[in-house]
């Protein structure tokens, strides 16, 4: 297969043999795919450089089956430059990206999500919330999408005043005392529902929620940008 300068995010890439990089790419019209960038690292840094993080590209490569070749790389527009907390949002997004999308399966919602996000984290602009609403994007667009506004067993709507527990396999429960799973209100529900008026009750709520059921979808496999945000944290 041959692809022409396609729109493309590097999410990760590491050291491959002596002079060259394996990357994990997300595109616009190939999903997510994993290509070998021979030799670049060789070549002058003027040569390579834009291979990065957040960086919009149009790249072209050839090959079948699960590894690709990288044969251009042209810049598409600036480099979303990302600092401090914002930095470690947007490795925790690339993260799930890897981790929860398949190879070569077009993902073309979940592109337009990332494309908004990055400037958002760029501006440091509210980046809790910005997590939180990528993360039910992406929920969504994978068929693991949220279902908030009723109860499982009544199908009752939600009541502002009641707290729920959700089950990522079946839905929304009414909390009860000495149940494990944690509660969350019908507020923050709402909250996330419509996406508006988030505030310090709901905020840490939502989190909570969304860490167990993207905990779910990933098996249980731990995510090395929250390992990496903890210490962080912890040491600060």
């Amino acid at each position: 297969m041959n692809t022409e300068l396609t729109p493309a995010f590097i999410l990760h890439q590491r050291p491959y043999r002596e002079t060259s990089l394996l990357l994990d790419v997300f595109s616009e019209y190939y999903g997510r795919v994993s290509l070998v960038a021979k030799g670049v690292r060789s070549k002058k840094r003027s040569q390579s450089g834009l291979l990065q993080l957040y960086q919009p590209l149009l790249l072209s490569w050839v090959g079948r089956g699960e590894l690709h070749t990288l044969t251009a790389c042209e810049a598409d527009s600036p480099r979303y430059i990302l600092k401090a907390d914002s930095a470690l949002c947007g490795l925790y997004i690339n993260e799930l990206i890897v981790k929860l999308l398949p190879l070569n399966i077009p993902e073309i919602e979940i592109f337009k999500a990332y494309q908004r996000v990055l400037p958002s984290l760029q501006q440091a602009d509210n980046t809790e919330i910005q997590l939180r609403l990528f993360e039910k994007r992406l929920l969504s667009c994978l068929g693991y999408g949220l279902v908030l506004d009723h109860e499982v067993e009544t199908q009752q709507s939600i009541d502002e005043n009641q707290r729920y527990t959700y089950r990522p396999d079946t839905g929304l429960y009414r909390w009860a005392e000495g149940q494990q799973e944690p509660p969350i209100s019908g507020r923050s529900l709402q909250h996330l529902i419509t996406e508006r008026d988030f505030d310090e009750q709901s905020l840490p709520e939502i989190k909570q929620l969304m860490r167990n059921v993207i905990h779910f979808y990933l098996g249980g496999k731990p995510l090395q940008s929250r390992e990496l945000f903890a210490q962080l944290r912890h040491y600060n």
